[in-house]
């Protein structure tokens, strides 16, 4: 990493609050014995520790690596990638510290970087944004995701979807580097421009509520659909038809309101179905969603 990312010696470049710049270090957890004094734990647990800021993090195992997984490093890796395609300055960031510092994101909407798809809403204005996801521990690998974010929602909020051209995943930090982020963004911002035709379709291809429920059943509600009774008590289904109802009053009874209906669910989940926090549900919603999106019913329907 170079200095690239310093306008001048005080001046950063799409700044990373100082409480998320901390650099890490392993500490070994001790118990106190009958006679008082304090050993290593038996098992060879280690506190994973904010050492720049002296706090506990979490517990974990001794094979636990802490070799490049701080936050700054995957900030300043990205930021390095924008300044070197001029698009540092396009864009504006905000930042998350998620479960006590052990997950991160960080979120570029660019303003100028948009298309206008023709719908049946005037001014349907779609936004390129991108997103940056790690974690300490593992339990999310470092990404980059392209959305295409809709700014016309009914509830004023965003949308988005997750594309198999629009993610980028590193299991390892080894392939994280400038020249393949830069990479990402370049073929990111080409493949979002060429959804707005994809879109266009979406638009001109109508559809019944009948063929949504099948299209559900036949992906996302695979095993409850085997039981006619689970999917009437389904709270999650049943939303699903009603906000396609929804999302119709503006868009018609097409493909792009189911679109927007799927995108609604996995960017704002709303229905608590469990205690898994919010944050991780929208990860796992996504997933759900690019399921359905790639699948030969929904092919289909859009031919």
């Amino acid at each position: 990493m170079t200095n690239i990312i310093k306008l001048n010696k005080d001046d950063e470049i799409l700044p990373l609050a100082d409480e998320m710049r901390f650099k890490l270090g392993l500490n070994k957890v001790y118990t106190k014995t009958k006679d008082g004094s304090f050993v290593p734990f038996d098992g060879g647990l280690y506190m994973v520790t904010d050492i720049t800021n002296d706090e506990p993090i979490w517990i974990n195992g001794s094979k636990f690596s802490i070799n490049d997984a701080e936050y700054y490093k995957a900030v300043d890796v990205t930021t390095e990638a924008l300044i070197r395609l001029g698009m540092h300055d396009k864009c504006k960031v905000s930042d998350q510290m998620l479960e006590g510092k052990r997950k991160f994101i960080r979120k570029f909407v660019f303003d100028d970087i948009t298309m206008t798809p023709k719908t049946r809403k005037v001014g349907d204005i779609i936004r390129y944004t991108v997103i940056l996801r790690t974690s300490l521990d593992g339990s999310w690998v470092t990404s980059i995701q392209i959305y295409p974010e809709r700014l016309a929602c009914l509830n004023g909020m965003t949308a988005v979807m997750q594309d198999m051209k629009l993610v980028y995943r590193w299991k390892h930090t080894a392939g994280f580097n400038v020249q393949n982020l830069q990479r990402a963004f370049e073929v990111g911002i080409d493949t979002f421009q060429s959804l707005k035709p994809w879109f266009e379709t979406l638009n001109n291809r109508e559809i019944t509520v009948d063929q949504f429920k099948s299209l559900l059943k036949h992906t996302m509600f695979k095993k409850q659909a085997q039981k006619d009774a689970e999917l009437k008590d389904n709270k999650t289904f049943n939303w699903m038809i009603d906000q396609l109802v929804r999302e119709s009053r503006d868009l018609g009874m097409t493909m792009y309101a189911v679109y927007n209906t799927l995108t609604h669910y996995s960017t704002h989940t709303p229905l608590r179905r469990s205690n898994t926090q919010l944050h991780n549900r929208v990860v796992t919603d996504e997933s759900q969603i690019a399921m359905i999106v790639r699948s030969p019913e929904w092919q289909r329907l859009v031919a």
